[in-house]
Parts: structure tokens; sequence; C-alpha cells
């Protein structure tokens, strides 16, 4: 049963639920060129005059072929499940519309003009609440010194790129981030990119520290407290379990 204490808890519960739920659908690629079901796939490697001689139709190999799409798939699951659940959050703790949390911008990536979608944004102006607002920004400035001793931009809001990790050393992504971050700081928004676990690329992450405020791991759940009031770590482990059994299931399901 889920651990849910108010509406807000209902709806995130849900969330979680409904992106795991589509786990079940995910088919890896070699199952899906063998003919549909991991039963043809065993077949054909058994059958297979190189993979049946050298044990790669073990069911440790057949797993570890499997093991690389389904960690994907699970990774881009999470990653939906901090995106969606965090807007949520803002949504309803600050009283923001859809709207009011978006934010597009025009970048340059390397020589290509593109259009960047924030995953979030929080203009000050737009936060009701006056005592949340004033604490919100003064914990954005508080913030801002970290990247510049003697900044010289006034803040109007926060920006996030909503990371659940960050493993990938990919050169057109990270080329991509820092133009963001470069066009938050020069519109007066406070970059931030909330990583939600331990075991993000230390290369990447040294490098953006110029130019984003990067959180991680249990920082990152302190930040959306600060700005929310809600406690986002701790719902999340209340509901552990639940969390758990799906993810679990699909890793169970790779050996034959």
């Amino acid at each position: 049963m889920p651990d849910c204490q108010n509406d807000l808890e209902v709806a995130l519960y849900d969330i979680v639920m409904q992106h795991l739920g589509k786990l079940k659908g995910y088919v890896p690629g070699p199952v899906k060129k063998a003919g549909g079901t991991k039963e043809d796939l065993i077949k054909r490697y058994k059958a297979d005059p190189l993979y049946s001689i050298f044990g790669l139709d073990s069911v440790e190999y057949i797993a570890a072929t499997l093991g690389g799409g389904t960690v994907t798939s699970i990774h881009r699951k999470l990653g939906d499940i901090y995106e969606e659940c965090v807007k949520s959050v803002f949504q309803r703790k600050l009283s923001l519309s859809y709207d009011q949390l978006s934010y597009r911008a025009k970048i340059m990536s390397g020589t290509k003009e593109e259009v960047r979608v924030a995953d979030a944004f929080i203009r000050f102006e737009e936060v009701k609440n006056v005592r949340r607002r004033n604490a919100i920004r003064d914990y954005c400035q508080a913030e801002l010194h970290k990247l510049s001793d003697d900044p010289k931009v006034a803040l109007v809001g926060v920006g996030m790129e909503i990371r659940h990790c960050y493993q990938t050393g990919d050169a057109k992504r990270t080329q991509a981030d820092e133009a963001m971050a470069r066009h938050f700081l020069i519109s007066g928004v406070l970059p931030v990119m909330p990583l939600f676990c331990d075991q993000s690329n230390p290369s990447v992450i040294h490098r953006y520290r110029s130019v984003w405020i990067i959180k991680q791991g249990g920082e990152s759940y302190d930040l959306i407290k600060q700005l929310s009031g809600f406690n986002l770590y701790d719902f999340m482990k209340r509901n552990r379990s639940d969390f758990r059994r799906p993810v679990i299931k699909m890793l169970k399901g790779l050996g034959a």
C-alpha cells in the first residue's frame, strides 16, 4: 500500500508508478531481432554454430546481452520520474501553472542554433506567498555567490535541468548544457542542475561547476525542500518497497 499523507503525495505516487509500469512493455533489441520473445532468442543462440560452442547460449551471457538496453530503459524512466515529480511539487507547493514553470530559449550550441526547453523555471515575482518568494530569492542569491564572489547579475528567477543522474560524457549534450547555463546567467536566471544520485560522471560534473550550480544526491533533495518546503526524499523513502518492485522484477527477467 502507498504511504501517502496528502493529495500531492498521492499525485507523486501515481506519477512514479505510471512511469515504472511502462517498463513491462520494454522489449530488448536482441529479442526483437530474434522473433519477439526471449525463448526465440535462446533458441537462436543455441542453434548458432559459434555461440553454442563458446557458451554464448548460456543463461549468464543472455542476461548480459539483455542487460545493457534494459538498464538504459530503467534510467530513462527514472529521469522522467524525477523531472515530472519535481515540476509537480513546484506546481502545487508554489501555486504555479505549467506555463509559469516553462522556459524556452534559443541557444547557440557550437555553430548551430537550437531551441532548448528548461525542465523547470521559477520566476520570483510569480510566487504568490511572500515569505516563500523571499526565501527562494535569498537562497538563489547565496548560491549565485558560489559562482562569483562579486556577481553583476540581478536575478529574476531560477532555471533547472533536472537529472536523476548524469553518467554520459556525450560532447554534444555537454555543449548544449553549457550553452543553456550561459543563456540563463545573462538573462538573470540562476542555472541549477540537481542530480539526485551520487554516481554521476565526475569529469563532466567538474566541468559543469564553472557555469551550473550543481547539487548531487542528498543536496538535490535539500534543494527541492529549500525551494518548495516539500520533503521529496522522505516521500521516496517511505514508498521505497513499491518503487523497487517493478525494477527488480524487470531485472530478474534478464536470465533465461
